[in-house]
């Protein structure tokens, strides 16, 4: 039996970088906001390479302890020989602190946090969310913003869902010396994906993506690499800190991020970036789309507002994303085993060579 709550202007399912820039925006403008997450503590446990180009800084504050080291340069090799040097100024972040400033700052704006919430079920006047050992409860609101990762069930209620995927397997590792470069590597058997090390001080993320279809080989992968790293001391030590890993969508944008009072934002939209996979940036930019229109169509009393948000990030991201879809088909296509021929396919569907 579901237990009737009190009523908020917007939901905001998922408390990732793309919900709590959505709660923020959306208090900003004088709305009541609702925050929930599945998670008890959100951000964690990091699931990502932790790294954002220098441009966040125009969208939020970087807090005490959210900055690991700065990054100058990518590095791009490909069958371990560089292949590129691309200049990219960024930071490697600490996630979990990183994510709980965003979610602090969205309290501040005047949201509502429920971690531990998980939605269930969309009902005609909001949704159903349930907390472990409670009771279900019914929710009222006038719209509701999906910002819950690449298998949204905000995007399952809307018909828009994420359907190509990358999996990605990542350790914390000591890194036999220091560095400022993001290292990127491409091998054959890293189907539909990349290597990669990317340094946090003395200690570096390290990991490998593929394809989902090719999941099964990515522990021995991993294994793989490290080992090698090793064996030429870029790594100090194969035993890791932490291990992480998921699912990153690859498939590009969503066509459908708005039905009805819903929205959806970064992940759950597939805003990240089709052949990196990279997405931080894209979810805390379409994370304060989403909030600002959702803000705009309950104080305007008009639900047809929310249509101006795929406007909108179409607009600034729209062709960046469709030029990168249209690469990620090229490396699906034609993935290859001949050398050569690979080595031509990486060179035009990485960033670093266009």
């Amino acid at each position: 039996m579901a237990v009737e709550n009190p009523f908020y202007d917007v939901v905001v399912v998922g408390a990732g970088p793309a919900g709590a820039s959505a709660a923020r925006a959306a208090c900003r403008s004088g709305v009541s906001v609702l925050l929930v997450d599945a998670r008890r503590k959100p951000g964690s446990p990091v699931q990502c390479a932790e790294y954002v180009p220098y441009m966040v800084k125009r969208y939020v504050p970087l807090v005490n302890g959210a900055v690991i080291q700065k990054i100058d340069e990518m590095l791009t090799f490909i069958n371990d020989e560089l292949a590129s040097t691309l200049a990219g100024p960024g930071y490697m972040l600490n996630r979990a602190v990183f994510d709980d400033s965003l979610v602090q700052s969205a309290r501040e704006m005047g949201a509502e946090l429920w971690p531990g919430t998980k939605a269930i079920s969309r009902t005609d006047e909001g949704l159903i969310v349930g907390q472990n050992g409670k009771e279900k409860i019914a929710i009222k609101c006038k719209v509701i913003i999906g910002a819950d990762g690449p298998r949204s069930t905000v995007g399952h209620w809307m018909d828009s869902e994420n359907k190509k995927y990358m999996i990605g397997l990542q350790y914390n590792l000591p890194l036999g010396k220091y560095q400022t470069s993001t290292d990127v590597y491409f091998k054959q058997e890293y189907k539909g994906g990349y290597a990669w090390i990317f340094p946090k001080g003395e200690r570096a993320n390290v990991g490998v993506g593929v394809s989902l279809l090719h999941k099964d080989k990515l522990p021995f992968l991993v294994k793989d690499f490290i080992s090698n790293l090793v064996a030429r001391g870029k790594l100090a030590d194969k035993k890791p800190a932490m291990k992480t890993g998921g699912l990153i969508p690859v498939g590009g944008p969503l066509e459908v991020t708005r039905a009805g009072n819903m929205l959806l934002a970064g992940d759950a939209a597939g805003h990240t970036h089709p052949v990196t996979g990279g997405g931080i940036m894209n979810a805390i930019v379409t994370g304060e789309m989403a909030g600002e229109w959702a803000a705009q169509a309950v104080l305007n009393q008009d639900m047809e507002l929310l249509a101006n948000y795929p406007q909108q990030w179409q607009s600034f991201l729209g062709r960046f994303l469709d030029r990168a879809t249209r690469q990620r088909q090229d490396m699906d296509t034609n993935w290859t085993n001949n050398e050569e021929q690979f080595e031509e396919l990486i060179r035009r569907t990485w960033i670093s060579f266009n």
